[in-house]
C-alpha cells in the first residue's frame, strides 16, 4: 500500500498525527511498538503542534487515495545537518512503502536544501530497527545519547540511544 500523497502536515492533521504515533510506538502490533520498553505516551497534540510551528521543522505526512493520513516523519535542521524523528506508520498500513517514501522524500527536500548529514536515534536493543535503517543508507555511529525523558518510564532506565547516520551527499 503505497501513499497517493505525501505533503506538509498542517494544524489538521494533528490529531491523526498522535493517533498513529500512539498506535505505532505505544501500541500493540506493529513491528515498531516500543511496548514493554517504554511507558507513557510518545507524544501530544501540543508537542505536534509546536512543530508544525518551528521553522526549522519539516513534518510530512503520507495519505492515501481518500486522504486519510498513514503516516509521519520530521526533520529539524540545524545548518548542514538534520534530525530525523516522529517516524511512524499506521500498524494497519505497515509493509507497504509509506515508510520508506516517507524517509526518501524526507532526504529528497532536505538535500535540495543543502542539508549533508541526517541523524536518528533508535533505542537500543531495537535490532530490526535497526538493520531497516541500514537498508535505507543510514549507518551506526557507536556513539548513543540519553534518553531525553524521564528514565523511570524506560523497563530499564540504563538504555541509551544508538545514533545512526546518513551522508546525504552519497544517496
Amino acid at each position: 500500500m503505497s501513499p497517493r500523497r505525501i505533503r506538509e502536515a498542517g494544524a489538521a492533521d494533528v490529531p491523526r498525527i498522535v493517533e498513529i504515533v500512539e498506535a505505532a510506538y505505544r501500541g500493540r502490533g506493529g513491528w515498531t511498538t516500543e511496548e514493554g520498553l517504554v511507558r507513557g505516551d510518545r507524544t501530544s497534540a501540543d508537542e505536534v503542534a509546536a512543530m508544525l510551528a518551528e521553522p526549522a521543522v519539516l513534518l510530512l505526512v503520507a495519505a492515501d487515495e481518500t486522504g486519510r493520513v498513514l503516516g509521519c516523519c520530521y526533520t529539524r535542521r540545524a545548518g548542514e545537518r538534520a534530525e530525523f524523528g516522529l517516524f511512524a506508520v499506521d500498524p494497519a498500513a505497515q509493509a507497504g512503502g509509506i515508510g520508506r517514501a516517507l524517509v526518501e522524500e524526507q532526504v529528497r527536500r532536505l538535500q535540495e536544501a543543502g542539508v549533508v548529514e541526517l541523524e536518528l536515534h533508535v533505542l537500543q536493543g531495537r535490532t530490526e530497527l535497526i538493520a531497516w535503517y541500514e537498508r535505507r543508507g543510514f549507518s551506526p555511529t557507536g556513539e548513543t545519547a540519553p534518553f531525553p525523558l524521564d528514565t523511570a518510564l524506560l523497563a530499564d532506565p540504563s538504555t541509551r540511544f544508538d545514533v545512526l547516520v546518513r551522508d546525504l551527499r552519497s544517496h
